[in-house]
């Protein structure tokens, strides 16, 4: 087993980083560690990489992984690859101002009464979607003039809201 203490750096946030992982894997030497957006929140995690290398992850508290992370490692470039999972994406009619924000109050309350992170992208509100009988039960909550938009993608919760998940 592979003992992991530390992350190296992001590929997405770390241009020389970037380049390399990219390198590497056009020359098909990088190996991905494959997990769960729950699991990137452990301290202690056994997995095997897609080339079967047993990794044993032991981090320091407060260190959390992210989608893109490479694993501190001498021998081995291993990219930390999050699971994608089911996403709703929250569409709104084009209202007036306060009915706008009567609706994003209604919609803030809905989601986070259920303890879902959410993700905030220009302006667009996403949250996971745990179990497919949840989409009905969203779909009734959500305040008239919002529908829910459905896709699989890896879910990043925005760093600036609080997370119960």
């Amino acid at each position: 087993m592979l003992l992991v203490n530390g992350v190296a750096g992001n590929v997405f946030t770390n241009g020389r980083l970037g380049k390399k992982g990219h390198r590497a894997g056009l020359a098909d030497g990088a190996e991905r560690l494959i997990v769960s957006r729950s699991e990137m929140e452990r301290l202690r995690l056994r997995r095997k990489t897609d080339r079967g290398t047993d990794i044993g992850l032991v981090l320091e508290r407060g260190t959390r992984l992210h989608h893109g992370d490479i694993l501190k490692v001498k021998e081995k470039f291993i990219v930390v690859e999050q699971m994608p999972e089911k996403v709703a994406s929250v569409i709104m009619e084009e209202r007036g101002k306060l009915e706008m924000v009567d609706m994003a109050a209604l919609i803030g309350y809905t989601i986070g009464n259920r303890h879902r992170p959410i993700s905030i992208l220009q302006g667009k509100i996403s949250f996971p979607i745990q179990n497919d009988s949840e989409i009905e039960v969203f779909e009734k909550l959500m305040p008239a003039g919002v529908r829910l938009d459905f896709s699989v993608q890896v879910f990043v919760p925005s760093r600036d809201v609080h997370d119960h998940a």
